[in-house]
């Protein structure tokens, strides 16, 4: 399951060209860890889509397999502005083990937790 925030999916949907897809893939391996891209292309008549929020994200069969666990995020602090994209190897803080992970975008003051006590489900 691609997992992508609210801030995210207002940016991502406010980028979209006609005839275009969103498409997500394994840029590199690295001493730092894996490293993901986000672009506009075409769509393959092998894609694998995975859609959250509104927002269709489409693969290769291959990057599918690897990325299934992601969590497409999108920042703009003091560190700077841009795409966070999460893999299943990244430690999240967050709710990724939580109950309502698919409906939070990981940040407690802005998700029904549904009585999480943060401890017993893995969020921080």
């Amino acid at each position: 399951m691609i997992e992508v925030t609210d801030a995210a999916a207002t940016i991502i949907k406010r980028s979209l060209v006609e005839g275009k897809v969103i498409r997500m893939f394994l840029a590199a391996i690295d001493s730092t860890g894996a490293n993901y891209g986000l672009a506009l292309g075409d769509q393959e008549s092998d894609d694998v889509i995975y859609e959250s929020r509104g927002v269709k994200i489409h693969m290769s069969p291959k990057d599918a397999e690897l990325l299934r666990e992601t969590i497409i995020d999108y920042v703009n602090d003091d560190r700077g502005t841009g795409f966070i994209i999460r893999g299943p190897e990244d430690e999240v803080s967050g709710c990724a083990a939580c109950a309502n992970a698919d409906t939070c975008d990981h940040d407690h003051d802005s998700c029904d937790h549904g009585g999480c006590n943060h401890e017993d489900c893995g969020c921080s």
